[in-house]
């Protein structure tokens, strides 16, 4: 009986986890997110910004696009099913406003949902604002399915370039552009600085290798000094990242804005080749968001250990 009992469970987990989300679960999940909860889904895509909808362009590619509020695909290869969601904010003037009003960080006219283990995982395509996500559609490509994006351009001066077209992949459950062409290089060590403007100091750089885990701190948090650290995974992680954008083709240099910090990349693969990039926190793509995210993961989790050279122990 107990084995009856047992196959009963294992035959529900699994028809749980091929179950198709209806539209109330889906909005439940949503709504258990900070920033979505007064987010519904998006209905009619051509009313909203006054300027905009009057602009033969832009409904031109609105309605050739025909946008859906949900689609489906299997993003991870689970078997299970995954949803890219367009929204729409009821706080705005227009519940249907094509561009959401900039009350926040990110942008929040898009979602997706990512199926793991016990629940679903939400990426915003909108993180950082580096896309102001107006509607976003699933394409297949290659027998790979993509998200394209449809952006409202932040630095339009006419009316002929009111929107941008841009497309995202989904890799190790994070969202990132698409690449087509990544290549596998060696990467020998990565060394991440972080710079603070005004007046210009080093904050900090980070080394890593296969091997090891070097801090070099000048004014972070409490730390000054050289420290080891435990950072072989993490390694792996980012040199595996890195590898499917094909880093090499990193635009050496992004654009200077107001903010504070900078930081610059430098990486050191295929036996010495060097390749540097600068961000003064222009922050243009996502994948550079995720590579920043997880140095800030890294080295806040570590557990640093002084490194002491002998003749500052012989002092002691």
């Amino acid at each position: 009986m107990k084995l009856i009992y047992l196959l009963i469970g294992i035959f529900l987990l699994q028809s749980c986890g091929r179950k198709k989300l209806n539209e109330d679960e889906i909005l439940e999940i949503i709504h258990s997110n900070e920033s979505y909860e007064n987010m519904n889904l998006k209905k009619d895509f051509l009313t909203g910004n006054e300027f905009i909808d009057s602009t033969t362009a832009f409904k031109k590619i609105l309605n050739q696009e025909n946008f859906k509020p949900i689609y489906e695909a299997d993003f991870n290869n689970d078997g299970k099913k995954d949803y890219l969601l367009n929204l729409a904010d009821p706080r705005a003037l227009d519940n249907n406003n094509v561009v959401k009003p900039h009350i926040s960080e990110h942008n929040y006219n898009s979602a997706l949902l990512i199926s793991g283990n016990k629940s679903y995982r939400l990426l915003n395509p909108g993180k950082g604002r580096i896309y102001e996500v107006i509607a976003s559609k699933i394409i297949q490509f290659n027998n790979q399915p993509l998200i394209k994006l449809i952006s409202y351009h932040q630095g339009f001066d006419n009316s002929f370039h009111l929107f941008d077209i841009d497309t995202l992949m989904i890799k190790n459950n994070e969202l990132m552009e698409y690449y087509s062409d990544s290549k596998k290089h060696t990467v020998e060590k990565i060394i991440f600085t972080k710079n603070e403007h005004f007046p210009p100091v080093r904050l900090y750089q980070l080394t890593l290798t296969k091997d090891s885990l070097i801090l070099h701190s000048d004014h972070y948090k409490n730390l000054k000094g050289n420290f080891s650290g435990d950072g072989y995974y993490s390694f792996e992680k980012m040199v595996n990242g890195l590898n499917q954008v094909n880093f090499i083709k990193i635009n050496e240099k992004y654009p200077f804005s107001n903010d504070d910090f900078s930081e610059s990349t430098e990486i050191i693969f295929d036996n010495g080749k060097s390749k540097k990039f600068y961000d003064y926190n222009g922050k243009r793509y996502l994948f550079l968001m995720n590579f920043y995210e997880k140095i800030d993961t890294l080295i806040s989790n570590q557990k640093w250990t002084e490194i002491i050279h002998s003749s500052k122990r012989n002092n002691r």
